[in-house]
């Protein structure tokens, strides 16, 4: 299997941005569209550890190499967006443009939800009572486990050969265990859930589930192919998943504590399993996931995500009643940037091989 295509995730990136898209722009019929971000950051974990570990195995991971696709894949764009919502917010709101200096920078250097837990910002608030960038401590959350995820992997990998595969794969487990227990014993204690939903330490067992699901794929040791599976048994589970996905985007809301006592968890779980039964049984998923919309959605998925937010906000901002056509507006141009910004950016790289083709992969 090329460790570069992985058959199934595009049609889950496209259903993690789309929830997150209504969640945003019509929070109250898609109360729970934020469970997007947490698929978002499961796939994001399985690639990290399958590809991470894959080329370990193989003796041609390069730190230089993954450092310079994370960065080429978020800061480009990531930049962009944050001068252009800065320059709009200059001028329509100079209220808003007080506190954006130390807000940017804390986007860049990938500490942004910690800056918002500082600032008492609330990610279920109003949009129109919050900042343009409020989204993007995701990218924070993620820039932090780019950054310490090739040295938890060189110490797996050391294990690995030191101790044999065993000890290894039971330290990251149980290192995955104690991620997922604190969410729900920081519910427990009564710690805010702006916190809880925000702290990197309470969001990382998405990303390190993801990691241990992809170890395990690159083990060799994940899910064996379904032994009563015919052509139809894979995509019924699948299908299964996306309605019940779906059904969260509309039912769940961020402010039940079943959520973080154990709901984002199981959800985790699950969705490591559904990507195992994708990876496994890809051929009889053939042309019924990654289809030509699912991969299209999938390719913006980054745009969309950096765009949604200041567009909608903006939009609030400036028609404040928010009729559902000025919001399927505000969608269509959500979409027109993020094509923009993809053709852009891959512009900018058109020249060099290697840095578009670690852009891709990254």
């Amino acid at each position: 299997m090329n460790r570069r295509r992985i058959k199934g995730l595009n049609t889950l990136r496209a259903l993690a941005v789309i929830g997150v898209l209504l969640y945003h722009a019509f929070p109250v019929v898609f109360s729970g569209g934020f469970f997007g971000v947490l698929l978002f950051f499961v796939i994001s974990g399985y690639l990290s550890g399958y590809q991470t570990i894959t080329a370990m195995k193989e003796r041609t991971f390069s730190l230089g190499a993954y450092y310079r696709r994370r960065f080429l894949r978020i800061w480009p764009a990531l930049i962009i967006v944050l001068l252009a919502g800065t320059a709009v917010l200059s001028r329509i709101d100079l209220y808003r443009l007080a506190d954006t200096r130390q807000e940017v920078l804390s986007v860049l250097l990938g500490y942004n939800n910690y800056w918002q837990l500082h600032m008492n910002a609330s990610y279920f608030n109003d949009i129109a009572d919050a900042s343009p960038f409020t989204h993007l401590w995701y990218i924070a959350v993620l820039i932090q486990f780019e950054v310490f995820w090739p040295f938890l992997a060189f110490l797996y990998d050391r294990l690995r050969r030191s101790a044999g595969k065993a000890p290894a794969l039971l330290c990251m487990f149980i290192l995955t265990v104690i991620s997922f227990v604190i969410m729900p014993v920081m519910v427990l204690r009564g710690k805010d859930l702006s916190y809880i939903y925000y702290a990197t330490e309470t969001r990382v067992f998405s990303l390190l589930a993801g990691a241990f699901s992809g170890i395990l794929r690159a083990e060799n040791m994940g899910m064996r192919p379904l032994k009563f599976a015919d052509r139809y048994t894979p995509r019924i589970i699948v299908s299964a998943f996306i309605i019940g996905t779906l059904l969260l985007y509309l039912w769940a809301s961020g402010s039940a504590r079943i959520v973080y006592l154990g709901g984002m968890q199981l959800y985790t779980v699950l969705t490591c399993l559904v990507i195992e039964v994708m990876v496994q049984n890809r051929k009889h998923l053939r042309h019924f996931v990654d289809d030509r919309i699912s991969n299209a959605v999938s390719s913006l998925s980054y745009e969309l995500y950096l765009w949604q937010y200041p567009v909608l906000l903006f939009s609030s901002l400036l028609y404040p009643e928010r009729k559902p056509l000025t919001v399927i507006l505000s969608l269509v141009l959500i979409v027109v940037l993020s094509i923009w910004l993809h053709t852009f950016t891959s512009m900018l790289f058109r020249g060099n091989r290697r840095i578009r083709k670690d852009v891709r992969t990254a």
